[in-house]
């Protein structure tokens, strides 16, 4: 309790954000910096090399996060177009939805991480 107190008082400082804002964050990051690399690299589009695939491993893994959390968040207002609308906690779909929220979050991180190796 106390954590969260913290948390919900140095929000910014902290880096405390709920689970969607984090995917929300990684999924908009992500986007901005495929679509300049693929910029950077147009001969991925014939070429088959090993930056290209890391390339599309990346933007794969960005989707399969976007799949995730649109998982996480689905319900009746968030399929209008409005907000997210996590599954009520505690239940075994929100255990589900949140494992593989964070899981998706993690393993594009670190696709994401290697690709930048490469590039560098």
């Amino acid at each position: 309790m106390k954590r969260l107190l913290v948390c919900l008082l140095f929000l910014p400082l902290l880096g405390c954000t709920s689970l969607e804002r984090q995917a929300y964050n990684v999924i908009v990051t992500a986007k901005a910096f495929l679509d300049a690399e693929k910029k950077l690299h147009p001969e991925c589009t014939t070429e088959s090399t090993t930056l290209c695939h890391d390339l599309a491993q990346a933007t794969r893994a960005k989707d399969a996060l976007i799949d995730a959390a649109e998982v996480y968040c689905s319900g009746p207002q968030f399929e209008a177009g409005g907000s997210c609308q996590p599954p009520a906690k505690g239940t075994p779909v929100s255990d589900q939805a949140i494992a593989k929220l964070k899981a998706a979050i993690a393993i594009y991180n670190q696709i994401a991480a290697d690709l930048k190796g490469a590039i560098n």
